[in-house]
């Protein structure tokens, strides 16, 4: 009986060993947090790659954030055709803005109705699968995600690319039902002005204006 007991304490205790993601994994994803959410607010621009050969498609993202204040720009070419798509939030109200023909539409709602995205990168990974590889690699902190933890994700694993130097996200790979995306940071820039979040309407003088 001793012995059946000490066996499974042991089996447990490796399983967990599995399951946990190692203390030098949760530092760099924090320090990752850190750099990405400046205070001061920050804004990336990314590439955005998903699907293979003649059914890959290609976007391109500027995301900012400075506080709870946010938006987010997305452009992609689709059968020969720009698409833009843009929303945020100033503090007051979300905003979205829907290219559409003949006239684009404007969405304003109160308070912060905006959910974050698929598009946009994650920085709290550590906190969101059960486990993680990482390796240095050409100044490149390379660290796996697997195991979600919600069951019903899609995103079975993801691959980050954290810079040594000043721990600044550079790429984020996902695999989500057979399908791999890439998401390549080209630009980051730090300091951005509250008014930078609202939506110059001066810029749709013939667009349609919805509010909610």
């Amino acid at each position: 009986m001793k012995r059946l007991i000490l066996f499974l304490v042991l089996t447990f205790s490796i399983v967990a060993a599995q399951a946990q993601i190692t203390a030098d994994v949760v530092d760099v994803m924090s320090r990752c947090r850190t750099a990405m959410t400046n205070p001061a607010g920050l804004e990336y621009e990314m590439d955005i790659k998903t699907g293979m050969g003649p059914m890959s498609m290609k976007m391109h993202i500027v995301s900012a954030e400075k506080g709870n204040l946010h938006r987010m720009k997305l452009t992609m070419r689709f059968m020969g055709v720009d698409i833009v798509s843009q929303s945020g939030f100033d503090g007051t109200n979300t905003w979205e803005v829907k290219q559409s023909d003949p006239r684009d539409t404007i969405t304003i709602t109160s308070g912060d109705k905006s959910k974050k995205g698929d598009k946009e990168l994650s920085f709290d990974l550590d906190k969101q699968y059960n486990k993680a590889k990482m390796k240095l690699k050409d100044g490149y902190y390379e660290i796996t995600f697997s195991e979600p933890k919600d069951k019903s994700s899609k995103v079975k694993s993801v691959t980050v690319k954290i810079s040594e130097k000043n721990y600044t996200m550079r790429e984020l790979k996902t695999t989500a039902s057979g399908v791999k995306a890439t998401m390549t940071v080209t630009k980051i820039r730090v300091g951005l002005k509250d008014n930078y979040f609202k939506l110059d309407m001066s810029k749709y003088p013939d667009a349609v204006v919805v509010k909610e």
